[in-house]
């Protein structure tokens, strides 16, 4: 399943020139092996695509197994996807559900580490969060 959202103008932080596109959102979703989700996230996470990301989360924690949420191709994160990072996080925890971050990006690493919340485990690439999550 895979759910892309269009490219839309940049409206953040003047991050680049008026009326330039930004990177397509899309949340993909496979089952590598059958024993868990694999959700790749590609594009900016933020407040309009944020329940993109949260819908598709929300589905493959309720088909149990664990979760692998590979955030590699996420360009940019507001506060916004953030705490929407942080509640899939919780909602994994309240299901006993073990999630995996692939986190590409150091600054993305050290976001999530340094946060002060725990559970999250990051893992540098898909490989060793899927041999993680089983």
């Amino acid at each position: 399943m895979k759910i892309q959202k269009p490219p839309r103008l940049s409206r953040a932080f003047g991050r680049s020139t008026p009326g330039a596109l930004c990177e397509p959102f899309s949340v993909t979703t496979t089952f590598p092996g059958g024993r868990c989700t694999l959700l790749v996230v590609v594009g900016d996470l933020d407040l309009s695509t944020v329940a993109i990301f949260v819908e598709c989360a929300e589905i493959a924690l309720r088909r149990g197994g664990a979760l692998v949420v590979d955030l590699g191709g996420v360009t940019f994160c507001t506060g916004a996807g953030f705490r929407t990072l942080h509640g899939v996080q919780r909602t994994a925890d309240e299901a006993a559900v073990p999630v995996a971050w692939v986190v590409g990006t150091p600054a993305l690493r050290r976001l999530l580490r340094g946060s002060g919340a725990a559970g999250f485990s990051c893992y540098g690439d898909r490989a060793d969060a899927l041999a993680a999550a089983g």
